[in-house]
């Protein structure tokens, strides 16, 4: 099982959420549906993976609002955790927070991957059990948006002000050289709750009677500022200007930039002429080349291999994230399609297309559902590679 942005949001649409909250305010959503994220996590997850997977740091932190815990309070000099010392803090109030554990669960892996197709943005998660009425830090903002999804127990949270809209990496927080500000808004997550947190908005929270855990989805947008830098960069590949370096001596005293400065203002006029095409199309690639396959469950998948039939039940795996581009052939060869997917190209005949489009993105079809040139040969063929490469699956 698996949830998706749209679900994780409900009743909330996604349409309102990009024009109403996305980099403007936090929202609050309640249920009174305590089971709602059950089937993302568990504390029994969390006892297995502590104990089970062999974790290190920073795999696993610990930390305390009021208390100095570090790594050698919890771990072996290896790194490797020590979960007795682990359990032992988190009887003592500390909180327990698991980095990245979407790597381990698979179902914590399918729902990234869902944000992921959402957002064009990389996503992380990190979890936090704390014991009730603690505090694992205190009031700070994030340098990414946040999703946090109240699984079980209770959280009270405290919302400030935001002293730096929409911060950069350089911006991250720094206690001693930013202020908390004015409290803005209080409430307490239920199990089934959630809130959307933008970066740079001041927030705290603390567990209630119960023992709290929550989902904390990190979400890794690219800015504008990467666009631009990126644009710079594609010109300097082009426009010799733009790799020439700076006049010798600029940093002496008595330095004249006046030259430096007319300069700098021709190489501005440049980037005016900048496409953005070029450099949307290298972050598409960039993020889509980058995305690890999510093929739970693939060993048995091969072993169904001999038994795919024109009847067979077949599915694309949930949230794949593709782009599929024709190839016009060259020096009297055929015209080909390339699906870029989980960091490979795979290559196929242009008359393929439809068939491949539709089984990459189609749910429960049989090979006489698929549209397209292909013969029954050919989509069988087709289902064939899919499932191979981890795209599709076969039903029971």
């Amino acid at each position: 099982m698996t949830m998706d942005f749209e679900q994780a949001i409900a009743p909330v649409s996604k349409e309102q959420f990009f024009r109403d909250s996305f980099e403007k305010k936090h929202l609050v959503i309640r249920r009174d549906q305590p089971d709602y994220y059950s089937k993302l996590l568990s504390s029994k997850d969390i006892d297995w993976a502590l104990t089970t997977l062999g974790l290190s740091v920073p795999e696993v932190n610990v930390t305390q609002a009021d208390k100095t815990i570090t790594s050698e309070d919890f771990a072996y000099g290896s790194g490797f955790v020590d979960s007795v010392a682990v359990n032992q803090l988190f009887a003592e109030g500390a909180t327990i927070i698991l980095s990245n554990l979407q790597e381990r669960l698979p179902k914590l892996a399918n729902f990234c991957r869902a944000l992921e197709r959402t957002f064009s943005a990389r996503v992380q998660t990190n979890i936090y059990f704390t014991p009730a009425n603690s505090q694992g830090f205190k009031a700070h903002y994030d340098g990414h948006d946040v999703l946090v999804l109240q699984v079980e127990g209770t959280k009270e949270w405290r919302i400030y002000d935001t002293p730096v809209v929409l911060p950069i990496q350089e911006q991250a927080f720094n206690p001693h050289d930013v202020p908390i500000g004015d409290l803005t808004d209080s409430f307490v997550l239920n199990p089934g709750d959630m809130v959307y947190v933008p970066r740079g908005l001041t927030h705290d929270a603390v567990s209630t009677d119960q023992t709290s855990l929550h989902i904390t989805t990190g979400l890794m947008t690219r800015t504008w500022a990467d666009v631009m830098v990126e644009a710079v960069r594609m010109l300097a590949l082009n426009d010799a200007e733009f790799r020439e370096g700076l006049p010798p001596g600029f940093a002496s005293e008595g330095f004249d930039d006046s030259n430096a400065t007319a300069k700098f203002e021709t190489l501005k006029s440049k980037l005016a002429s900048a496409d953005l095409g070029p450099v949307l199309e290298s972050a598409r690639d960039d993020f889509i080349s980058t995305r690890l396959p999510r093929a739970h469950g693939q060993l048995s998948q091969l072993a169904k291999l001999p038994e795919l039939t024109r009847t067979s039940i077949i599915s694309a795996r949930p949230n794949l994230i593709y782009r599929i581009n024709d190839v016009p052939g060259k020096g009297g060869e055929d015209d080909s399609v390339a699906v870029s997917v989980q960091g490979t190209v795979i290559n196929l005949p242009a008359f393929a297309k439809d068939a491949l489009a539709y089984a990459l993105s189609a749910k429960n079809f049989t090979v006489a559902d698929m549209p397209g040139e292909l013969d029954e040969a050919g989509k069988i063929v087709l289902v064939r590679r899919l499932v191979r490469e981890g795209l599709a699956t076969i039903g029971d």
